[in-house]
């Protein structure tokens, strides 16, 4: 399935093939470690994680003005 996504780590958009529900997945333009979840109807929710597996903040793209 085709997913486009919000990147908390680049704070930009990318688009990709989710093969499963739950993907982890490397930010092109950062390097930055993300677990890709699909949620409710397919909408994606985007964590970064640290490299010890924790939750870094993040922000959402609407706090992003």
């Amino acid at each position: 399935m085709q997913t486009r996504f919000y990147c908390p780590a680049c704070r930009s958009h990318h688009v990709l093939d989710m093969p499963e529900t739950t993907i982890h997945i490397t930010c092109s333009r950062t390097g930055k470690h993300l677990r890709l979840d699909l949620g409710v109807g397919g909408e994606p929710v985007v964590k970064i994680l640290a490299d010890d597996g924790s939750e870094e903040e993040t922000m959402e793209e609407s706090e992003t003005g």
